[in-house]
């Protein structure tokens, strides 16, 4: 049986490694994994030769044939070493009695050890990696995690767009692709089911979250993906099989995620699903007898768009703390906003016979109590944008004349009162929240299959008149954004005949000059930015 010198002899762990390495012509990964542990090993022995050196104790570092722990005599005593033995010394007899060899010979079996548990731990750590670099994707139904998501450090730069196809990351100065990812879950690429896609984008640290929703049917495959902003890569995925995904929502470490399930009664049910942002592991779900169309988290609370009205619940476990519940089932409530200890919300009331009509109202968070309500307006809101000063919204509406041409109109409303601060009628409806950015409101309008009225138009946040307007091809459906000093918006058509399906993103400048465009054959339904 060999001894430990024996064992860890470089020169026999060497010829082992080099046997192993000739077992293919081709080498695998394992193979490949043992070729950079042999250059770590011979990297720390080269390490471990330079520190003999230094310590004037000589470049022999074979445990076999003269080991370098022979070559220390007493004549070449380092200096800590004669510290230690005066001081041990002076304790017992048996102490004074030990010879140094003896004690040169525990300080080297004690270096040796040291030595070899650095090895240790540095192949540890390059298995480690080398198994988190060949992870695949998730099994059916189950999350896999290849590496953590970090949620605390800044997203990487880039303009993150999903679809019916996946996502993909574009520079947000050039224009220019710098990946894309092809959405799969149970292993496979997402079967193309109408509807369904990447419906929503939560950026968060380095850590891109992707809602895969849009279908009715809980056969589609549908669920949530984690990806690495950075590059594109999965931290983890999981899948659902439960219902239509509506929403999304992130805080304390968790994902929040709707399931809506419709009955041939009309009645409604919705689950809320809780996962680990870390690990995709599903924490717990609850629900609720009523269709949730919005959340948005904020200080442990969920605040819930419905068809029921406001709601506002504890996150963990959906225990409601105030409602504001609608006077008719025709109505619904947007996606809410939290700004200073308020929430701001459209109630809509929408009908397919008579005219919709819609206001925005106000509400203390902690209470429930309502600060204050718009008067009527005149047209559906599908979401709103705010600043320090007002609440923006844009309405739809259908032409007197042409039912197949929309009209609409950009309101600003005084935030503290909700007194109504301008109004200014634009060419086509308004079927997304504008957004306002250094004094100027920048509203996307879609003027109907025709074609007209397809337009960006930058207003000013103050007084409402018009600064520059750009038409766009397709019909803008997607909220803007404003980052990087440019306002980037979605031109999608998922349904206009005229035009083949397809999406253009354009980046302005704040003087309406473009800077680029950038086209993709897919639908785009979500468009988020990290500067």
């Amino acid at each position: 049986m060999m001894d430990d010198k024996e064992y860890f002899n470089p020169r026999i762990v060497d010829e082992q490694i080099e046997a192993l390495l000739q077992t293919g012509s081709h080498p695998n990964e394992e193979t490949r994994t043992v070729h950079d542990l042999q250059g770590l090993y011979r990297s720390d022995l080269r390490s471990l030769e330079r520190v003999w050196e230094r310590l004037d104790l000589g470049t022999d570092t074979g445990f076999g044939k003269n080991p370098w722990t022979k070559r220390i005599s007493q004549n070449n005593k380092p200096l800590e070493f004669e510290r230690f033995r005066y001081m041990q010394g002076q304790h017992t007899q048996q102490d004074k009695a030990k010879s140094p060899s003896t004690f040169m010979r525990r300080f080297g079996m004690i270096a040796a050890v040291l030595f070899m548990a650095l090895l240790v731990g540095s192949l540890i750590a390059v298995l480690n990696v080398a198994r988190g670099q060949h992870n695949g994707p998730a099994s059916s139904g189950n999350t896999h995690v290849t590496n953590a998501p970090n949620l605390q450090v800044k997203t990487p730069s880039g303009v993150y767009i999903g679809g019916d196809s996946g996502v993909t990351k574009i520079d947000p100065q050039t224009g220019k692709v710098i990946w894309n990812y092809t959405v799969k879950l149970d292993q496979s690429p997402v079967v193309k089911t109408p509807n369904l896609g990447i419906t929503r984008i939560i950026l968060s640290g380095n850590t891109l979250f992707a809602l895969v929703g849009g279908g009715s049917s809980s056969s589609a495959q549908q669920g949530i993906i984690a990806l690495n902003a950075q590059d594109g890569t999965v931290f983890w995925n999981k899948s659902l099989h439960t219902g239509g995904l509506t929403d999304m929502a992130l805080g304390d470490g968790l994902v929040y995620v709707n399931a809506g399930t419709y009955s041939d009664k009309g009645s409604s049910k919705s689950d809320i699903h809780i996962f680990s942002a870390s690990t995709g592991v599903e924490k717990r779900s609850y629900s609720f007898q009523m269709a949730i169309t919005s959340m948005t988290w904020n200080a442990g609370k969920l605040y819930l768009g419905t068809d029921h009205g406001l709601y506002v619940t504890k996150a963990t476990d959906g225990t409601v703390i105030w409602k504001q519940p609608v006077s008719h089932e025709q109505f619904y409530v947007t996606r809410p906003y939290i700004v200073n200890g308020v929430v701001y919300a459209s109630f809509d009331y929408t009908s397919e016979v008579g005219g919709s009509h819609s206001d925005i109202e106000a509400y203390d968070t902690l209470s429930g109590k309502r600060l204050w309500k718009t008067g009527d307006i005149p047209g559906q809101v599908f979401d709103i944008a705010l600043d320090k000063n007002a609440v923006y919204l844009g309405i739809q509406q259908s032409s007197p004349s042409d039912g197949n041409v929309f009209v609409g109109t950009v309101y600003s409303y005084n935030i503290q009162n909700g007194q109504k601060n301008w109004s200014k009628a634009v060419d086509g409806s308004v079927q997304s929240a504008p957004v306002v950015v250094d004094g100027v409101v920048y509203a996307p309008t879609y003027g109907g299959p025709d074609g007209n009225g397809h337009t960006t138009t930058a207003l000013d946040a103050s007084t409402g008149n018009q600064k520059w307007q750009k038409p766009v091809t397709l019909g803008v459906m997607l909220n803007p954004v404003a980052a990087n000093g440019m306002i980037y918006v979605a031109d999608c058509n998922s349904f206009d005949s005229k035009f083949s399906l397809g999406t253009k993103v354009y980046a302005y400048k704040a003087d309406g000059t473009l800077a680029w465009q950038f086209s993709i054959a897919h639908s785009v339904s979500a468009l988020e930015v990290a500067e």
